[in-house]
């Protein structure tokens, strides 16, 4: 097994169901949280971050891991670092894991709402993060930037796809603020 303070990856001998010998190897990585921060005219927060693996920057939710058993103060503390976003209301919409096959990490998904944007920067950010700005972009370009492949960050992805699925009954020509 190789790890540091970040990951695990475990190579397990294991019996086959043809009942043969063989190894399994698979990532273990904390849980994490994934905020969908919706401003008042249904417009979502992103990050454009460096990612060191791809050589590029992508936009993807904010996001942390999750280090302490209060989830929720995971997820505030995260929006907060990453964007300088405090939202007043939270509610967990969902969650998934990543890869079962091979890695555990189970992510939460929150809806952040009623934004106090007043703090709004990247400065707060942890030492390892590479995030350059932050940006909001509207439920209709969002949409046309998933079909672009714009959006490249396959959890944040699935946050979204859990958001449109649970939001879905609101008429998005309407001038109205999706409600928890």
């Amino acid at each position: 097994m190789y790890c540091n303070p970040w990951i695990r990856i475990h190579e397990d001998t294991v019996f086959k169901p043809d009942g043969k010998k063989g190894i399994y190897a698979f990532l273990e990585k904390p849980a994490g949280n994934f905020i969908v921060a919706l401003d008042k005219d249904n417009s979502i927060y992103f990050i454009k971050e460096y990612r060191y693996p791809l050589q590029k920057n992508i936009l993807q939710l904010p996001a942390g891991v999750i280090d302490s058993a209060d989830i929720v103060g995971q997820a505030k503390k995260e929006l907060f670092e990453e964007t300088g976003i405090v939202a007043k209301k939270w509610k967990k919409i969902g969650s998934f894991y990543v890869a079962p096959g091979h890695e555990t990490t189970y992510i939460n998904v929150f809806l952040a709402t009623e934004l106090n944007l007043t703090g709004l920067k990247t400065g707060n950010q942890e030492n390892d993060e590479a995030i350059q700005e932050v940006i909001k972009i509207s439920r209709s370009k969002l949409e046309q930037m998933i079909l672009g492949s714009k959006i490249e960050c396959g959890i944040t992805l699935a946050a979204l796809n859990l958001f449109f699925l649970k939001y879905k009954k609101i008429n998005k020509y309407k001038k109205r603020v999706y409600k928890n």
